[in-house]
C-alpha cells in the first residue's frame, strides 16, 4: 500500500507527520512525505500515485481537488481546524487557536461534493473535545476523529544519558511572545540567579537567556530527556484556559523515559499519575524544588516516571496513530493487525 503524507513545513505537526511516516514504513509500507510548498500536487500525485491521502485543510486548493477527484478509489483523511460549538465562546484576536477559515469550509465543501471526501477529518484533541470544537464538519457529512500527538518509536527509543546535557532542568522548544505568556510565567523565574539551577534550553530560536544553549541535534533529543533531571512541559495560553490541546512535547519525553513536571490543562489528565501537574507558576516553582532538592520527592521519581514510559508505550505511539487511521478508513483488519504486532513486541521485551 502506498501512503502520500502532505507537510506544509517543519514545526509540531511535521513531527508527527514523521512519526506516521515512521510507523508506515516500520510494517512494510510505500510511504511518501510530500513538500507541498515546493512540490506540485500533479507531479507527486502523478508519480506515486498512492492509495491513502493524509493532508490538511488548510493546504486545499484546486489542484488538490483534482487530484483527488482522479482517483476515486483513494483514500482521503485531513487535518482541520476548529469549526464547532466552542468558537463563538473563543477570543480570537487573543488566543491564537487554528480556525477553519471561510474559504477552507468553501473548499471542503466542493471536495466533498465533487468526489465524496475526505473519509474523515482529524485534530489532535480527545474524543471528547472534537464534539465541541470539530462537530460542525458532521453538518456537511463529515466525521470528525480525534488523533492526538503521539511518540515517534523511530526517533525517541533507546534514549542514554548524556553527560554533555545532564542538568537540572532541560528544555526543548521555541520561544515567541505568545507562547512567552506562559513560559515568562512559568519557567523564566527559575533562570535566576544563575547558579541557582543548572539549566539547559534547546530550540531554533534565540531566547535571549544564558541558559539558551542553541539547536540540539533530533537524535540527541531523547538523550536531553533522560539526561535532565526534570523536563518541564509548557502549554500554549489557549490551552490553559480552554482545556484542549494536548501537546507534543509530553509524548515524547515520557516515551523515552524522562520526568516531566507541566503546567495545569484539563486534557493532562489522561496521563494519570505518569507526569506531575503544577496548578499555579508558583506551585510549579514548589515542585521544581520538591522533587530536585527533598529526598521524599527523589526517590518518588523513578515510579512517576516508569508509569509516565508505560503509559504512553502502550497507548500513544505513531503505530497506534495509524492503527486509527487505518480504522477510520475502513481497514479493521489492518488495523488490527498493527496494535497486535506492536503488542507482542512490548510483551517480548518484557
Amino acid at each position: 500500500m502506498k501512503i502520500l503524507i502532505c507537510s506544509d513545513g517543519r514545526h509540531a505537526h511535521y513531527f508527527q507527520r514523521m512519526a506516521w511516516a515512521n510507523a508506515f514504513a516500520a510494517i512494510g509500507y510505500n510511504v511518501m512525505v510530500w513538500d507541498c510548498k515546493n512540490v506540485s500536487a500533479f507531479d507527486v500525485f502523478d508519480n506515486f500515485e498512492p492509495d491513502v491521502f493524509l493532508g490538511q485543510v488548510y493546504n486545499l486548493d484546486e489542484a488538490l481537488i483534482k487530484c483527488i477527484y482522479e482517483r476515486p478509489h483513494m483514500k482521503v483523511a485531513l487535518r482541520a481546524g476548529d469549526w464547532g460549538d466552542q468558537e463563538k465562546e473563543v477570543d480570537k484576536s487573543k488566543y491564537n487557536i487554528l480556525f477553519c477559515s471561510k474559504k477552507e469550509k468553501e473548499l471542503l465543501k466542493k471536495l466533498k461534493d465533487e468526489t465524496g471526501k475526505p473519509d474523515f477529518v482529524h485534530i489532535h484533541y480527545s474524543d471528547a473535545d472534537i464534539k465541541r470544537t470539530h462537530n460542525y464538519f458532521e453538518t456537511i457529512g463529515i466525521k470528525p476523529v480525534s488523533l492526538m500527538m503521539c511518540a515517534d518509536t523511530a526517533v525517541y527509543g533507546g534514549a542514554q544519558v548524556d553527560e554533555k546535557l545532564k542538568c537540572d532542568i532541560g528544555f526543548v522548544g521555541g520561544y515567541w511572545p505568545y507562547k512567552g505568556q506562559v513560559i515568562d510565567r512559568y519557567l523564566t523565574p527559575l533562570l535566576y540567579p544563575l547558579d541557582r539551577y543548572n539549566v539547559k534550553i534547546f530550540g531554533n530560536q534565540p531566547w535571549g537567556v544564558n541558559q539558551y544553549c542553541g539547536l540540539i541535534d533530533d537524535n540527541d533529543v531523547k538523550n536531553l530527556f533522560v539526561s535532565a533531571k526534570i523536563c518541564p512541559n509548557l502549554s500554549e495560553p489557549h490551552a490553559q484556559v480552554y482545556g484542549i490541546d494536548v501537546n507534543e512535547r509530553i509524548f515524547k519525553i515520557l516515551y523515552a523515559g524522562g520526568f516531566c513536571i507541566s503546567d495545569n490543562v484539563e486534557a493532562y489528565k489522561m496521563f494519570g499519575d505518569g507526569i506531575v501537574i503544577a496548578d499555579s507558576p508558583d506551585d510549579f516553582r514548589d515542585k521544581i524544588e520538591h522533587y530536585l532538592n527533598t529526598d521524599e520527592g527523589r526517590l518518588s521519581m523513578p515510579e512517576i516516571m516508569y508509569k509516565g514510559q508505560k503509559l504512553v508505550s502502550e497507548n500513544h505511539t505513531g503505530l497506534h496513530r495509524i492503527a486509527t487511521i487505518m480504522k477510520e478508513l475502513g481497514y479493521g483488519d489492518v488495523a488490527g493487525g498493527i496494535l497486535k504486532a506492536y503488542k507482542d513486541t512490548l510483551n517480548e521485551q518484557k
